[in-house]
């Protein structure tokens, strides 16, 4: 139910030399970085909880239509009552299964991008639930770009969302996205 798939994992970045960004294994020479940013990835909540309803409410539907059908058919009382055993199990399987995806959004963090833009195509560098430190991560970037002998290292704890990219500027653009 979530579009993310969040891989976790320990992150360096830094800028050393004064001439390139580090973050993890990923370099970015600061003269071509256009522009650095924070974007917020927000988990779609209210989406989720209009799909758990309508799955809910049609497996109510269904179930009643099936539990009826069962009751007025020409089953005897057995019959009718082991289809009726039967719905309420599904029906207690396939809640749990709709539960269990509406708690997961439900408890998934607002993550915090940092984009590195260049000439080209804008990067998620990295991915972090510390919006502090992704907006103090943008502002020493900026800083070495117009300090050539800055330098700094901060340690964060970083999410990987793959290559799914949303372009900044225009109306709704999404770039690459391989997942």
């Amino acid at each position: 139910m979530t579009e993310f798939d969040f891989q976790h994992f320990a992150c360096r970045a830094g800028v050393s030399r004064g001439w390139i960004l580090w973050v993890g294994a990923e370099a970015y020479p600061l003269h071509n970085i256009a522009r650095a940013t924070t974007v917020r990835i927000r988990p779609r909540r209210m989406a989720a909880l209009g799909q758990f309803l309508a799955y809910a409410l049609l497996l109510v539907v269904v179930s009643g239509v099936i539990t009826e059908a069962a009751r007025h058919g020409e089953l005897n009382n057995a019959d009718s009552g082991a289809v009726t055993d039967l719905v309420l199990l599904l029906d207690a399987v396939i809640g749990g299964i709709l539960v269990i995806r509406l708690v997961s959004v439900l408890v998934t963090p607002v993550y915090h991008a940092l984009v590195i833009e260049t000439a080209g195509t804008p990067y998620t560098a990295l991915v972090s639930t510390d919006k502090t430190i992704v907006s103090r991560l943008v502002f020493q970037i900026m800083d070495a770009i117009d300090n050539p002998e800055a330098e700094f290292q901060v340690s964060v704890e970083n999410y990987h969302i793959g290559d799914k990219i949303n372009m900044v500027g225009g109306h709704n653009n999404i770039g690459k996205q391989a997942n």
